[in-house]
């Protein structure tokens, strides 16, 4: 779950999309969200925080406070008249550096730091490509295969999920892209257990792309009983990303 607190007025912050790429982003790193809250705050306070919690007595964009690795938990202190007048001095829009400084943040969740050159220009890096996945208005990336082989790495055994779920959450616009993915695995079926994947009625529709009556096999391997191509309790059965990964 990712929450939302401002210590200072609204910014206009179109939270449900951020979150949206927040999660994103963490799925690409092979992770997920616990709790994370943002809180939105002003210089002194974030200048109070700097003092009392890390010893240093300058003003900073952002304080993060990491409690769980994965699925990832932690607490984001962006001091929104730091990131104002790091816009202005860089010429950039205040809405994108807010967001860099909020995915800066959760790279560091994910494990990414800032302390040497080489991990600077790494993190920097890592930004500005999460950067161009929000402003990409869903459009699938060239690697979106290795989204979608992720994404389904993540189907825990025993469960299904839908080609529209999956299209869903990464933000694909068809549930045919996730089909399209799934056709390219050949040799890696082992390494992706694309047997979890139906369609939205529960029908083994992707049965072609394995040997005659592999699909069903490996799902009774699983736990899952299927009849007549059609997974048996496919409603309790049916893993919804955008739900299960929102913990």
């Amino acid at each position: 779950m990712i929450e939302f607190h401002y210590l200072v007025d609204p910014i206009g912050l179109p939270e449900k999309k951020v979150a949206d790429w927040i999660k994103k982003i963490a799925l690409q790193y092979s992770n997920k969200i616990g709790m994370i809250n943002i809180v939105f705050c002003t210089n002194e306070y974030l200048l109070d925080y700097n003092r009392r919690f890390l010893n240093h007595d300058y003003y900073t964009d952002i304080i993060t406070f990491p409690f769980a690795e994965n699925p990832i938990s932690g607490e984001l202190y962006i001091s929104v008249d730091q990131v104002k007048i790091q816009a202005i001095e860089l010429g950039e829009s205040f809405d994108k550096e807010i967001l860099r400084v909020i995915i800066h943040g959760i790279l560091h969740l994910l494990g990414l730091n800032d302390k040497t050159k080489s991990e600077q220009l790494e993190i920097r890096e890592a930004e500005n490509k999460s950067l161009e996945l929000y402003y990409s208005k869903n459009k699938p990336e060239p690697h979106f295969y290795d989204q979608v082989y992720d994404l389904v790495k993540m189907i825990p055994s025993g469960r299904v999920s839908t080609y529209g779920a999956l299209a869903s959450f990464l933000s694909l616009g068809s549930a045919r892209m996730v089909g399209w993915a799934l056709n390219q695995l050949k040799g890696k079926r082992t390494e992706v257990p694309a047997q979890r994947v139906v369609n939205s009625k529960g029908i083994l529709s992707g049965k072609n792309f394995f040997g005659p009556g592999e699909m069903e096999v490996l799902l009774n391997q699983e736990g899952v009983e299927v009849k007549n191509d059609k997974v048996v309790e496919f409603e309790r059965l049916f893993w919804d990303p955008s739900t299960e990964l929102d913990l």
